[in-house]
């Protein structure tokens, strides 16, 4: 895996979650009160972008169906979905936000 820089910590607010492009794949990146997270952005059950859900707390809910995962574990937490997404380690270095990602 190699790290990328996605970011600055100031450019999401505790609560807020945005889509980060990458060659592969879409991301999900997410702030909350425990610090930066991403995952995948794609729903394991509707093929849907996560980031165009909600995110209450640690748990980010699909636009498309209302399920729900743990955006630190990837853990679904809320049928319809019951396969996990996938997560990527995040640092923050100097107030720039790094995902560790493998294109």
């Amino acid at each position: 895996m190699s790290w990328i820089k996605v970011g600055h910590e100031s450019d999401l607010a505790v609560g807020e979650m945005k889509q980060i492009s990458m060659e592969e794949e879409d991301l999900a990146l997410y702030h909350i009160e425990e610090g930066f997270f991403a995952t995948s952005d794609v729903c394991t059950h509707a093929a849907q972008s996560l980031s165009q859900g909600t995110l209450q707390g640690a748990v980010v809910a699909c636009p498309r169906h209302g399920g729900k995962f743990d955006v630190r574990t990837g853990q679904p937490t809320a049928f319809p979905c019951v396969i996990p997404i996938a997560t990527y380690p995040v640092e923050i270095r100097d107030g720039e936000i790094w995902i560790d990602y493998d294109e």
